[in-house]
């Protein structure tokens, strides 16, 4: 052997046995050739410890057990060891594997400009997912699940996904190789546990492969930083935006996935590796990706032509579930349906229907053409580029039925916001009734167990009996957002969507929001106005369908 810098052989020359032809990657802890078996005629990967991690003992050790806890495991997604070699005078301690013919998922995603579709997310992660359950079964916990540590290889029909790396591995039984509060792997993905130098168990590897998946769907991890110490500053505080709101094409069900992965209690999350794939599976197979063989062949073979085929499959499958969600008036998850169909395949018909039915059903059309422009904008732009990048073809095999998901009970849910409306009133225009009797959808009915709960009537409060202050008087402004209902103070008569208060006394002021001049007012919240002050507020709609000022 011919040393090199920093006492790593060179290219060229061999490691007993082994040729080493070319150098595949370097790290701080060993340096991986490609290499050639001479005896077996078979070509290998080797990775070499360098020389001056070597001379320190507790490094050898780590080396040596990342060598015994990948031997002890046989499983098509964890990269098969065939050979440890100890150090001697001549020559630094070397692991032998099989060598991966293919990209890692980070050079994967990299060519896809930096995003899948949550389908094709969802498989890829299953595998991983299936992988570490089958180590953490044998005692083995990851520690540095990242996309770099996945490579991505053609085998036979299928595709195949393999775990590699586990130099940071830990061993159930075996005393730890690191000293206390150390931190090792790579920051974005560490789970609170590890940001906070605490034990790291199972659940630390399945909160990598969450951030995995929100990175691979959104095109953003959700903790980014430029310096790793303010990455761990932002994990252990947890703040991070909901993957739908980077990326119309997340689900609700694939959104509600990520989000348990990404829980700051180890508790809450996944309590097993294997129900996480299942759940992914689930998601996949919801969306009408059912031919998981075919998917990963066609993930190397021919991406492009793949998320071709998907997007009117999924987005026809979205579009379904629109449908059921708005025979059950639950309209805030049947706008998101829509929205997720049109990300997927802008000026969908199917949508374009829904949206119109929604519409007809509800008198706040101002609000859902919001909603579905907003969802068009955040995912249509994005979509037309790959969609219109070639013709689509549609598989010839049926769609299979959506299968539900069902999580695991232990962990919490993420409740989706809902919009609740009223049903729409009858108009009293001739003109205008006959024009929605002609040109509009009729909205799909509504089951009768689940009418629409009413509007509650609140009687307006005595305007002597609110607290008034001493002073000059001031004036209040409201504007109604989406022309949603009819501004009143104090149990005055709503006149227009937006009010101008003048000469009105100081002191706490209760703001009612009647959608109908004559129906019942709806209480939005206090103003308290100073002497000779003036406020100004807009009303929209919360996240529980009822009438609230904007935020400030």
């Amino acid at each position: 052997m011919t040393a090199g810098h920093g006492g790593v052989p060179r290219v060229g020359t061999t490691l007993g046995r082994y040729a080493l032809t070319a150098v595949l990657g370097r790290g701080a802890m060993a340096t991986v050739f490609r290499g050639r078996d001479q005896r077996l005629g078979r070509d290998v990967a080797i990775k070499v410890m360098n020389l001056a991690i070597a001379a320190r003992s507790e490094s050898a050790e780590r080396f040596r057990r990342e060598a015994l806890a990948v031997a002890a495991i046989k499983h098509p997604g964890i990269v098969e060891i065939f050979e440890f070699v100890p150090a001697t005078e001549d020559e630094p301690s070397y692991i032998v594997s099989e060598l991966i013919a293919g990209p890692t998922l980070r050079e994967f995603v990299e060519q896809r400009r930096g995003r899948l579709l949550p389908e094709v997310a969802a498989l890829l992660g299953a595998q991983v997912a299936e992988a570490l359950a089958v180590a953490h079964e044998a005692g083995i916990v990851h520690r540095d699940v990242k996309p770099d540590n996945v490579m991505l290889e053609r085998s036979g029909s299928t595709g195949r996904v393999v775990l590699t790396d586990f130099g940071l591995a830990h061993v159930t039984g075996l005393a730890t190789m690191t000293a206390t509060g150390a931190l090792m792997g790579s920051p974005a993905y560490m789970s609170p546990e590890q940001a906070r130098g605490g034990d790291a168990g199972p659940a630390a590897d399945l909160w990598a492969l969450g951030v995995w998946l929100y990175e691979a769907t959104t095109g953003h991890v959700p903790f980014p930083g430029r310096e790793p110490l303010a990455v761990l500053v932002a994990i252990t505080r947890g703040a991070f935006k909901r993957p739908s709101q980077l990326s119309a094409t997340v689900g609700p069900a694939f959104e509600a996935l990520i989000l348990r992965c990404l829980h700051q209690v180890p508790g809450a999350r996944y309590l097993t590796a294997a129900a996480l794939a299942r759940d992914l599976r689930a998601c996949a197979t919801e969306a009408g990706v059912t031919d998981e063989r075919a998917v990963l062949r066609r993930c190397l073979e021919d991406p492009d032509a793949l998320e071709a085929d998907l997007r009117p499959v999924v987005a026809a499958h979205a579009v379904d579930s629109a449908r059921r969600f708005a025979q059950r008036a639950q309209f805030a998850k049947a706008l998101a349906e829509i929205g997720r169909a049109t990300a997927y395949v802008p000026d969908h018909a199917g949508a374009t229907a829904v949206l119109k039915a929604l519409s007809a059903r509800k008198r706040w059309m101002t609000v859902v053409a919001t909603v579905a422009s907003a969802a068009l904008l955040a995912g249509g732009a994005w979509a037309t580029r790959a969609y219109l990048a070639r013709p689509v073809n549609l598989p010839a095999a049926p769609v299979a039925k959506p299968v539900v998901m069902i999580p695991p009970a232990p962990a919490p849910e993420v409740p989706a916001p809902q919009v609740k409306m009223d049903a729409p009133q009858p108009t009293k225009n001739p003109v205008r009734a006959k024009r929605l009797a002609k040109n509009d959808i009729a909205p799909p009915p509504l089951p009768a167990t689940e009418p629409p709960a009413p509007p509650v009537a609140v009687a307006p409060p005595d305007a002597a009996a609110q607290p008034v202050a001493a002073g000059p008087p001031g004036r209040i402004v409201l504007r109604s957002s989406g022309a949603l209902c009819f501004p009143t103070i104090d149990g005055e008569t709503p006149t227009t969507t937006s009010r101008v208060f003048e000469a009105v006394p100081p002191g706490v002021h209760k703001v009612f929001c009647p959608r109908d001049k004559n129906g019942p007012r709806l209480p939005v919240g206090d103003i308290s106005l100073r002497a000779g002050g003036k406020v100004d507020r807009a009303i929209v709609i919360g996240a529980d369908g009822k009438p609230t000022f904007r935020p400030l």
